[in-house]
């Protein structure tokens, strides 16, 4: 039940509904039909009055139609004001986790992690619409590991990539290619370096061998 009193509280109402309609709506089929509680039945009850009081000029809530609830929460969703400075800043702590052995799971969560910022801030949409080369700047900073990350920011300066500074999509699908091949350069890097400790180590206890022998 909402009984919140902030425009975030909005939002992750109407958030949580449009998914509960969801899960309703696939339950419907040409022969049961799944009926939906309004928006109205989601409210609870010193709420819904105290809405209708100062939001809806003292009407009673019974009165309030189905759309105009819904426009009520929905205003949450357009954002007022923008304040980019405190966006770059939260940014910062965005970074890639490299838990994951698939190059598609690190992305995905690093999509995740951005979204959760700007959702936030109440600007996904918005960014995504006129803030793409902005977008692209937090991935590209985000990548990990460091090398990695210099490796495509390096890309990123070539004439024939520039066109990805302004495609936040097409730059992911590019960067997982892209980490696809360094990851697998990686481990073999790693296995060659492991395989040439191990030798060396063997060739070190031969010599102390014979050298003990000869003493």
């Amino acid at each position: 039940m909402y009984s919140g009193r902030t425009m975030q509280d909005r939002r992750d109402f109407m958030r949580k509904y449009e998914g509960y309609l969801v899960k309703v709506n696939a339950l419907q089929t040409e022969w049961t039909a799944a009926l939906a509680m309004p928006v109205n039945a989601c409210i609870e009850t010193d709420t819904r009055r105290m809405i209708a009081r100062w939001e809806f000029s003292g009407a009673s809530p019974e009165t309030i139609t189905e759309e105009q609830w819904e426009d009520y929460f929905r205003q949450a969703l357009v954002p007022t004001f923008v304040d980019y400075a405190s966006i770059d800043t939260a940014m910062k702590s965005l970074k890639m986790k490299t838990k994951w052995p698939e190059p598609e799971s690190r992305m995905m969560h690093l999509q995740a992690d951005m979204e959760a910022i700007l959702n936030r801030f109440n600007v996904t949409d918005l960014a995504f619409k006129h803030e793409q080369r902005r977008l692209v700047g937090y991935l590209t900073k985000a990548l990990e590991p460091m090398s990695f990350r210099e490796v495509v920011a390096t890309k990123l300066t070539l004439q024939e990539f520039k066109p990805l500074k302004n495609d936040a999509i097409g730059f992911c699908k590019y960067v997982v290619e892209l980490m696809r091949g360094f990851m697998t350069w990686e481990q073999a890097a790693e296995a060659a370096a492991r395989t040439s400790t191990s030798s060396s180590g063997r060739r070190g206890g031969g010599r102390i061998s014979a050298a003990h022998s000869g003493g």
